[in-house]
């Protein structure tokens, strides 16, 4: 992955109107992953590597997060796979609706065409069953079902991560987010024996910070003010956060695709819902929805959602175009 010649293709040999971020931090990242950047574009230009993502990506999905962001992601799976000694866990940080679920399906199939193993599993799975999940939600001034820290079984998501580091099986609970007319409910278990896990969240590696009850934290967007009660369960929130510690050192590398404006997650989790509703018949909808957005906006200040101790960070904006990639 190292040598690199004359003839071998540039940035410009990939770039189109799509693509906005800039090729020198491409190829600063690519460097931190162990690649020369001519030698990775000559690689996945003979491999079909835009073919191979066309193929399962999304509909829609446009050719910057191709080059910006899976042929990068799976680029650097690759290089830990067939390490036998020490299995390496990826973590991947977004906001709700960003795309980060899709992305993951297609992770696990393109990881076959080179003859390895991912396997891709969302926070969301292990939230706690359907009793204990009401419970820890009841008194949220949201009146949300769950999202929030506090929902899910950490102990069982700390004892699946380890028995996979341990024996390189996997166990993992289901979560369907359909049943219950959108309220959600565990629905079985997958097993895999992944060579790569990949565990994905709207607020992983989200760390607490002091949050004085007085101070909004950027919340001058919030229309209506934060109130009393939401003010003082973002307190909760932080103290809640400080039990996800020992999930997030697990983990060997995280990517954060993080939002240039944070208030764009409720128009994409609009979307999200409305495909679900489209697919599945069932989804949150008016006011839980709008209750759900009003979580998303406000139960995190927007300095933890923005300052993830990540190792590489892709920066999107509203239209969920890349508009900056580059390794922390």
């Amino acid at each position: 992955m190292s040598s690199s010649s004359s003839d071998h293709p540039s940035f410009e040999s990939i770039k189109h109107p799509d693509i906005l971020f800039r090729g020198e931090r491409l190829y600063e990242l690519l460097r931190d992953i162990g690649w020369d950047p001519s030698d990775w574009i000559d690689f996945w230009l003979t491999h079909d590597g835009q073919n191979i993502a066309f193929s399962s990506l999304a509909s829609g999905t446009k050719i910057d997060w191709i080059w910006g962001l899976a042929l990068p992601f799976l680029s650097d799976t690759m290089r830990f796979a067939l390490d036998e000694k020490e299995r390496t866990l990826f973590g991947i940080s977004a906001l709700p609706g960003c795309g980060k679920t899709s992305f993951g399906k297609w992770l696990e199939e393109a990881a076959k065409v080179f003859d390895f193993s991912i396997k891709v599993v969302s926070m969301d799975d292990f939230y706690l069953p359907k009793k204990e999940l009401e419970e820890a939600m009841k008194g949220n001034p949201w009146g949300v079902p769950r999202g929030l820290p506090g929902s899910h079984s950490i102990e069982l998501m700390e004892e699946s991560i380890q028995n996979w580091i341990s024996t390189g099986f996997l166990r993992a609970p289901k979560f369907d987010k359909a049943l219950r007319n959108g309220r959600g409910d565990r629905s079985g278990w997958s097993e895999s024996s992944p060579d790569i896990l990949v565990l994905e969240g709207w607020f992983l590696g989200c760390e607490p910070i002091k949050v004085p009850l007085e101070m909004d934290f950027n919340t001058k967007n919030i229309s209506p003010k934060l109130t009393y009660e939401e003010k003082k369960y973002r307190e909760k929130v932080q103290l809640l956060l400080l039990e996800y510690s020992s999930i997030w050192r697990r983990i060997n590398r995280i990517w954060h695709i993080r939002s240039n404006d944070l208030s764009s997650s409720l128009q994409w989790k609009v979307q999200q819902e409305m495909e679900m509703l489209k697919t599945r018949g069932a989804s949150l909808q008016g006011d839980s929805l709008k209750s759900f957005l009003r979580m998303i906006q406000s139960s995190i200040p927007h300095e933890s959602l923005m300052q993830i101790n990540s190792d590489v960070v892709i920066e999107i904006n509203k239209s969920r175009k890349i508009i900056e990639i580059y390794p922390q």
